[in-house]
């Protein structure tokens, strides 16, 4: 065996072994499998290809159970969750209203400052409905707001970030007015599709024969 392909065995042995660990313990018997199925595949890339493969399912796996327990969120941690995420934004869009209002601020420029914090009142608003109205959901017209208000918020954002090139000096603020507002809306979409999916009516099947 050339050293490149017992490098190539080597890594793919050390992902694989890494899926079986990342996958959840209802993929035991998979993973174990996956284990065993390594000696048995042809070896050098080929070998590091179906490493990769299985790496990409378990995590996959992974990410969809964690998914659905962010669905299943207690009120108040959901609710935590949204005020660390959306009040910093919330604030900045209140803080740019009274400045244009007094005139502090160039009316252009507040206008267009504001639309890119709109994001936080708005999904804060939805947040605390979902958050405290027991079963309640939003409609399409509302998702389709919160989604077209977080690119345009991550959009922007980063346009400017980009623009100023001081990124490293900017991140905390790039975090708090963009990447938790855009995660935070990410995850109310998700509840909401979870419950709107509970609360659809199972079409009843007639019994053949």
């Amino acid at each position: 065996m050339s050293s490149a392909e017992e490098r190539a065995r080597r890594a793919a042995f050390r992902l694989v072994k890494h899926a079986a660990w990342i996958s959840p313990p209802h993929r035991e018997e998979w993973s174990r499998a996956m284990l065993h199925e390594l000696d048995h595949i042809p070896r050098g890339a080929s070998a590091l290809r179906w490493a990769l493969g299985c790496t990409f399912v378990s995590y996959l796996e992974r990410m969809d159970i964690m998914t659905r327990s962010l669905g299943e969120l207690p009120r108040w941690l959901l609710s935590l969750e949204m005020a660390v995420c959306l009040v910093p934004l919330t604030w900045l869009f209140i803080t740019l209203l009274a400045t244009t209002a007094r005139g502090v601020m160039p009316l252009g420029f507040g206008i267009l400052s504001g639309s890119v914090a709109l994001l936080g009142p708005v999904a804060l608003v939805v947040a605390l409905r979902l958050a405290h109205t027991g079963n309640a959901r939003v409609g399409r017209t509302t998702i389709t707001l919160l989604a077209l208000l977080a690119a345009w918020t991550v959009l922007a954002s980063s346009v400017q970030v980009l623009r100023s090139g001081i990124f490293l000096a900017t991140w905390r603020d790039y975090v708090l007015i963009t990447l938790l507002p855009a995660l935070a809306v990410m995850h109310l979409l998700q509840v909401n599709s979870a419950r709107r999916a509970m609360a659809a009516p199972r079409v009843p099947t007639l019994p053949t024969g």
